[in-house]
């Protein structure tokens, strides 16, 4: 009997400071969120959150798009990168690292009056057949693309949008996009996820990817 005491008490100062190491250990992931908007998401505790300059420039990249200036004001925006110092068009083109861009918008009533679907799909980029076309027609060069999977998303908090994975060719190279849009049940808001990277990049860092993605919530004000 007391042989085995001391073989349990053994295995217990063994164990028991590997669980406390477990336990103060740092999180793999953080969160983002918009408060008021009761809006979050997880992104990689090694991942590093951009200064609003860095934003404030993706935005300028953004401008003429519907996630831009066209699309309505800004309420809330942030970026994410696995660098420290990449440069804003990493969010959009030709990134080795996996970028993340997240906005809240109050919808122009221009943009409300057409939001659909297709409209959420072709946000940034000619997606849909109708406006790839359109882009072709006007001498826009984007070749490669691949639609990769899309769906339709509703929430039981009244939100309703879409989710496409898809890519496109930069500089001869797959450049995947992983892109989500809702709009609440007046469609008076817009809230925008893009991660991106190179195919090769985004393979790598499926995992986390799917992570962030899969965790964008938002119930609305």
């Amino acid at each position: 009997m007391q042989h085995l005491r001391r073989t349990v008490i053994g295995v217990l100062a063994a164990v028991l400071p590997l669980t406390a190491l477990a336990a103060c250990a740092a999180p793999a992931y953080n969160v983002a969120s918009d408060s008021s908007e009761h809006l979050y998401f997880k992104v990689p505790a090694s991942w590093h959150e951009m200064s609003p300059n860095f934003v404030s420039q993706a935005q300028s990249l953004l401008a003429r798009s519907n996630a831009g200036a066209v699309g309505g004001t800004y309420t809330w925006s942030r970026a994410y990168a696995a660098a420290t110092s990449p440069p804003a068009q990493s969010l959009l083109e030709a990134s080795n690292v996996p970028a993340i861009y997240a906005s809240v918008q109050n919808m122009k009533l221009s943009l409300r009056g057409v939001l659909s679907f297709d409209v959420m799909r072709d946000l940034i980029f000619p997606v849909t057949p109708s406006a790839r076309q359109e882009a072709a027609a006007a001498g826009v060069k984007l070749p490669g693309f691949r639609s990769i999977s899309y769906s339709l998303i509703t929430t039981k908090y009244g939100m309703r949008g879409i989710n496409e994975l898809y890519e496109y060719d930069i500089g001869g190279r797959p450049d995947a996009f992983d892109q989500t849009v809702l709009t609440n049940a007046n469609t008076t808001k817009l809230y925008f996820l893009l991660v991106q990277c190179f195919q090769g990049c985004f393979l790598s860092h499926e995992q986390q990817i799917a992570t962030v993605v899969r965790s964008f919530t938002v119930r609305g004000p």
